[in-house]
């Protein structure tokens, strides 16, 4: 009986832990779920070779990112992930933008960029459109200090 419902829990999770070939929203949801925003498989290829650029640079070190973008600090508030709200914002047949907001100490909305690369919906950028404004790709653009 446990195997069983081991094996329907998985059916159903295993949908939202994998970048969707049709749905750029479900991508932003998988990205959230494996709760490593820095996993190189949800990046399109120019933000992925940014990243791995960083950490060959920082040797371990911290590198250009200080905080864990997809919840917009370096710590977390218990029970943030109650408050997600994923939007579809825009979508054509390459694009999407999609509305990430949420509660983690202050109000928080994030924007995700996604293309489509190799049949899948990808992370392109990500900015903040709070009170610090920022973009992810110009944070790992700039020379490491």
């Amino acid at each position: 009986m446990r195997l069983a419902l081991a094996l329907l829990l998985a059916l159903f999770t295993l949908p939202a832990l994998a970048q969707s070939t049709t749905d750029p929203v479900e991508t932003v949801r998988a990205l959230y779920a494996k709760d490593d925003a820095t996993e190189l498989r949800f990046f399109a290829k120019t933000l992925r070779t940014l990243f791995e650029r960083d950490a060959k640079e920082a040797q371990g070190e911290v590198g250009r990112l200080g905080f864990a973008y997809h919840v917009n600090g370096q710590d977390t508030e218990p029970g943030w992930a109650k408050t997600l709200s994923l939007t579809l914002v825009s979508q054509d047949e390459t694009r999407a933008e999609i509305q990430a907001r949420f509660k983690n100490f202050t109000p928080q909305d994030l924007r995700y960029d996604l293309v489509k690369e190799g049949g899948r919906w990808l992370v392109a950028d990500v900015r903040s459109l709070r009170k610090e404004r920022w973009r992810l790709m110009e944070i790992m653009s700039a020379p490491l200090q």
